[in-house]
C-alpha cells in the first residue's frame, strides 16, 4: 500500500533521526525528495531499511542505501542466475519468461556471443546487468517480468505455469499465451469411425480380462473348498482310528 500523508510525515521524522545517528545531515529539501521517491513503498518495508541503515552504515545516508536494503531490492536475479536465464532464450523453441534488466543486458551480450565468444558475451552481458538493476533500484522499480514465447507449446505451458507459481506472472493476463486444449478431432489424421473402433475393442478387452479374472477367482474358491474337504475327511479317519 502506498504512503499516506500521515506515513510521509513520520518516514519523515525517522530520515532525519537516521542521518543524525550516522553522524551526519540532511537538508529538508533531499530529505523530501527521498520520501517522494519512496511513495510506492510499504511503511513497514521502509522502516525496516531505515533500521538496517542506522546498523550498517558508517557514512552518509542516501536513497540508494535505503533501497538496497530493502526486501523488494531481492527480487532482481542474481547476475549468474540472469545470465543462465538469458542463455534460454538462445534455444528457438523455449518459453522465457524474463525482465527488463535481463533482456536490455542480453542486447549489449548478443554480438559477442554470435562471435563465438561465450566467455566474453557473459562478461559483457554482467556488466550490463548490473548497470540496468543498479539504475532500477534507484528509481525504486521492481522487476517487471514478461514472457518471449517460443516455438514449442508444451515448453511454453511449462514456463508460464511455473512463472504464475512463482508469482511473477498473474493468471489472468497470461493466460491467452497458453495453447488450447488438443481435442481428438483436432489431431492431424483424426478419424471418427477408426477411434469408435478402437474404443470398442479397448472395451471388450477390459471385459475379457474382467472375466478372465471372475474365472481365476472362482477357481481359487473351488480349489480352497476341495482342499478343505480333503482335510476334514482325513481328520475324521483319524479321529475314528483313535477311537477304535
Amino acid at each position: 500500500m502506498p504512503l499516506t500523508r500521515q506515513d510521509a510525515e513520520q518516514l519523515l521524522e525517522q530520515l532525519y533521526a537516521t542521518a543524525e545517528v550516522l553522524g551526519s545531515e540532511i537538508k529538508p529539501a533531499a530529505a523530501s525528495l527521498m520520501i517522494r521517491d519512496l511513495k510506492d513503498r510499504e511503511r513497514g518495508e521502509v522502516e525496516q531499511a531505515l533500521a538496517r541503515c542506522r546498523s550498517e552504515l558508517s557514512g552518509r545516508l542516501t536513497l540508494a542505501a535505503i533501497l538496497e536494503r530493502m526486501a523488494s531490492s531481492d527480487d532482481h536475479l542474481t547476475p549468474n542466475e540472469a545470465w543462465a536465464k538469458a542463455l534460454e532464450s538462445q534455444d528457438e523453441n523455449a518459453t522465457v519468461v524474463w525482465t527488463d534488466e535481463i533482456a536490455k543486458a542480453m542486447g549489449a551480450a548478443s554480438p559477442v556471443l554470435e562471435l563465438g565468444d561465450k566467455v566474453g558475451a557473459r562478461m559483457a552481458f554482467i556488466s550490463a546487468y548490473e548497470r540496468e538493476v543498479a539504475a532500477s533500484k534507484a528509481k525504486g522499480e521492481k522487476p517487471r517480468w514478461w514472457p518471449t514465447l517460443g516455438d514449442s507449446k508444451e515448453l511454453r505451458k511449462e514456463a508460464i505455469d511455473e512463472a504464475i507459481k512463482q508469482g511473477r506472472l498473474e493468471s489472468p493476463k497470461v493466460k491467452h499465451l497458453l495453447p488450447a486444449p488438443t481435442r481428438p478431432e483436432d489431431e492431424p489424421g483424426y478419424d471418427p469411425e477408426k477411434r469408435a473402433k478402437v474404443m470398442a475393442y479397448l472395451r471388450d478387452l477390459l471385459n475379457q480380462n474382467d472375466e478372465a479374472a471372475r474365472q481365476r477367482r472362482q477357481e481359487e474358491v473351488e480349489r480352497f473348498e476341495k482342499r478343505r474337504q480333503e482335510v476334514l475327511e482325513q481328520a475324521e479317519k483319524h479321529m475314528a482310528g483313535v477311537r477304535s
